[in-house]
């Protein structure tokens, strides 16, 4: 079964230890929510959006599985303009214009790079005990598969 939310800029679970920030919300279709109803309400982009999490979250690689049966349960999706000040949770802030948004920059914040180019990065629970990753957009030029499987490791450790 997947929750939808009741907390405004949100979509998902909101209990779940991961949150991905991502600067804009999807159109909510009335009634069921779901990974398929969003994505034929919103298009491609949706889709897009969702299999890239999905990869990235999923244990093993049935991700067309995951992304349609579980990843709403999994994952809380945040649209709202701060950080969720807890620390038991693994935070994804997707897209570089919404780090600078958020005041988050990996060179100043002791973040390790994941990847020679600098479009991942990954800070361990620092001075504010909060686990941070800043990521590419959610968009396959930005977020390929290679770069998938660089990060996917340090997602599925927590």
């Amino acid at each position: 079964m997947t929750r939808k939310t009741t907390i405004e800029h949100s979509l998902g679970n909101i209990m779940s230890k991961h949150v991905i920030y991502l600067p804009t919300p999807p159109q909510l279709p009335a009634g069921e929510v779901n990974t398929q109803t969003i994505i034929d309400l919103n298009g491609n982009h949706w889709r897009k959006i969702f299999t890239i999490i999905a990869k990235l979250m999923c244990g093993d690689n049935d991700w067309k599985n995951y992304r349609e049966v579980r990843l709403l349960n999994d994952v809380h999706f945040n649209f709202g303009k701060t950080l969720i000040n807890e620390t038991n949770r693994q935070h994804f802030v997707c897209g570089k214009a919404h780090w600078e948004s958020l005041q988050l920059t990996p060179l100043s914040q002791q973040f390790i790079a994941f990847d020679e180019q600098g479009k991942a990065w990954a800070r361990q629970r620092s001075q504010d005990g909060m686990n941070i990753m800043l990521l590419p957009y959610p968009d396959y030029r930005q977020f390929n598969n290679a770069l998938i499987e660089l990060v996917k490791p340090s997602v599925q450790s927590v």
